[in-house]
């Protein structure tokens, strides 16, 4: 089950928009405050809807304030989601203003649930009658992932889990991480009695194979993972690092650095490879939100379809805000199209302000949110350098120059413009712009020929101004 528009109806700075997305992978870019985290939070809304059918599991509902203001500082009669997949299933979700007959009157016809409940019975009923059936996954991780809340001792912990409850607060956009680490210490438990009742330390849970094989896959810097007492979780970090061959009177024997400085017999660099082992916690906040991100999802993948040979091929849609969150430019051009080839079967739709992450994807849609048709987009297809991507796909201009350069370049512009205007030096405003460019030229003491250049044209200028 794959998304394949949204619309959005007075829903915040939304007031009729239609969102075509691709099967597998959409990206989101625009300006802040352009509408990328509310249209990921629309389409969990939207998705709400299957969660709150299926027994025991909470879903979403709109709040006052996700309610469009129109210029007159009033509200519209109403807000709606319309959601329609690829397989042809349409639902609405509609929010009154109040309950004024007037107000029901102003509301357009809608499409309802119906549909899409029919669709979750078929679950619901397969699971009843204990009939296979494979449960696509809705994950929403928000730009507060990075913030874990991981439980200091085992206590209390759950040792029941249902398939349906691989979806309970997943579109809740805040990771639970507390929920991973529970079902994980059940996974291991469960694992220790099927590897004392075969005698064999070979056997593994499948459940516990598909989470270690996503890591394997995305992460292969990382094994071994595993609980630790009192709670919580540990990997082993396989850290790679270079000595160098340095001469005698290079070696410095008082250097420290991440990088091992060693003089060796012979030449050549050869890389070394160290384990640490590390809880979760303790690791970098891109690597950390990385991590327990994919674990989460392979997770609820197994959980939701315990009975399948490959877990991690189960579809879903899974939405991530600002995908880039914490990640080196250098992770970033790797990250998602891995991701993606991790789990061939799941539809990802996320944001993002990186140009490395648009030129990383070669496959999928790019959706702009500040043109007035969005989903007239660039191809993703087209091999472009970072600053083309930052130039023609983000609005900004002369990325190869520093914010401080352009600035005094527009300065200087502006200053020489107005004396071949006529003005003359002594005139406030080119008064004021030749300080500005006398502030901004201390900034290029590193290249003095530059500067002095430039203070003999402005010199020149000024006197034939005058």
């Amino acid at each position: 089950m794959k998304i394949a528009r949204i619309t959005l109806t007075n829903f915040r700075c939304f007031e009729n928009t239609e969102v075509k997305f691709h099967p597998r992978l959409t990206i989101l870019i625009a300006r802040n405050g352009a509408g990328k985290s509310t249209l990921l939070d629309a389409i969990a809304l939207g998705l709400g809807s299957f969660l709150t059918r299926l027994p025991g599991v909470s879903g979403l509902s709109f709040k006052k304030t996700d309610f469009r203001i129109k210029p007159d500082g009033k509200q519209p009669a109403y807000m709606r989601i319309r959601c329609e997949t690829f397989d042809g299933v349409v639902w609405d979700r509609t929010e009154r203003r109040d309950k004024a007959k007037k107000t029901l009157n102003e509301i357009l016809p809608a499409v309802g649930l119906k549909a899409l409940n029919e669709r979750v019975d078929t679950f619901i009923n397969a699971h009843n009658e204990d009939e296979p059936y494979t449960l696509p996954v809705f994950i929403y991780y928000g730009t507060g992932r990075g913030v874990f809340d991981v439980p200091m001792r085992k206590r209390d912990f759950k040792n029941k889990f249902t398939r349906f409850e691989a979806l309970d607060g997943a579109l809740e956009s805040k990771t639970n991480f507390r929920r991973f680490v529970h079902y994980f210490y059940d996974l291991e438990e469960r694992e220790s009695r099927l590897q004392k009742e075969h005698r064999s330390f070979d056997v593994e849970l499948p459940e516990l194979s598909a989470i270690r094989l996503a890591i394997k896959r995305l992460m292969p810097q990382f094994s071994n993972i595993r609980s630790v007492e009192p709670a919580g979780i540990m990997v082993d970090w396989e850290k790679q690092y270079v000595d160098v061959a340095l001469d005698d009177d290079e070696y410095d024997p008082d250097a420290t650095s991440q990088i091992k400085l060693t003089p060796l017999p012979e030449s050549s660099n050869v890389k070394k490879t160290e384990i640490h082992q590390l809880k979760i916690e303790q690791l970098s906040d891109g690597y950390r939100t990385t991590l327990a991100m994919v674990m989460d999802i392979a997770a609820r993948l197994a959980e939701a379809n315990p009975f399948s040979t490959d877990p991690l091929a189960s579809e879903g849609i899974i939405l991530i805000d600002e995908v880039d969150l914490h990640l080196h430019p250098e992770w970033q051009r790797e990250f998602l199209p891995r991701l993606v080839d991790v789990f061939p079967n799941l539809q990802f739709i996320v944001s993002t302000h990186s140009p490395f992450i648009l030129q990383s994807v070669k496959e999928g849609e790019l959706i702009d949110l500040d043109q007035i048709n969005v989903n007239a987009a660039p191809d993703l297809g087209k091999e472009m350098s970072v600053e083309e991507i930052a130039e023609k796909w983000m609005g900004l201009d002369n990325v190869q120059r520093s914010a401080l350069f352009n600035k005094q370049v527009a300065a200087a512009s502006h200053y020489y413009a107005l004396l071949n205007s006529g003005k003359p030096a002594s005139d406030p405003e080119v008064a004021a712009l030749s300080e500005e460019l006398d502030t901004l030229e201390k900034y290029f003491g590193d290249n003095p020929v530059y500067v002095a250049l430039l203070r003999a044209e402005r010199r020149k200028k000024a006197k034939e101004a005058k």
